[in-house]
C-alpha cells in the first residue's frame, strides 16, 4: 500500500494508519480519514490508539493551510511529503502526522 501525503488524500474517505502527535503527547500510532469538502476543503480526522481524537479543517495553499484545529482557528504545513505539523493560532493545542517511512521525509 502507498501512504500519501494530506493534499493527495484529499479525495479518499477510508482511514489510513499513521503516526500521531497530539499536542505534547508522545507519538503514537493512528488512523486518519481525509474527505473533499465543497469549495476545495479538506477534512482530517485523526484517531490514535490512545483514543484522543482530533479534527483540522481547511484549505491547502502551496504546502501550507489554513483551517481550523477542532474549531479554534489554525494553520498547518507540510514539513515534506507524508508529515503535516498543525497548530492553532493562539498555540495552545498543536497535531502532527506522519505516514510509513515519512516522519523525516521523502521527496
Amino acid at each position: 500500500m502507498i501512504l500519501l501525503p494530506l493534499a493527495a488524500l484529499a479525495a479518499a474517505a477510508a482511514a489510513e494508519p499513521a503516526t500521531c502527535v497530539f499536542d505534547i503527547a508522545p507519538p503514537e500510532p493512528c488512523t486518519i480519514q481525509v474527505q473533499a469538502g465543497p469549495g476545495g476543503t479538506t477534512q482530517l480526522r485523526a484517531t490514535g490508539k490512545s483514543g484522543k481524537r482530533t479534527v483540522f479543517t481547511g484549505k491547502r495553499a502551496n504546502g501550507w493551510w489554513a483551517g481550523t484545529l477542532d474549531n479554534a482557528p489554525a494553520m498547518a504545513f507540510e514539513r515534506n511529503r507524508g508529515h503535516v505539523v498543525f497548530s492553532t493560532r493562539a498555540l495552545d493545542r498543536s497535531f502532527e502526522y506522519w505516514t510509513r517511512g515519512n516522519e523525516h521525509g521523502t521527496y
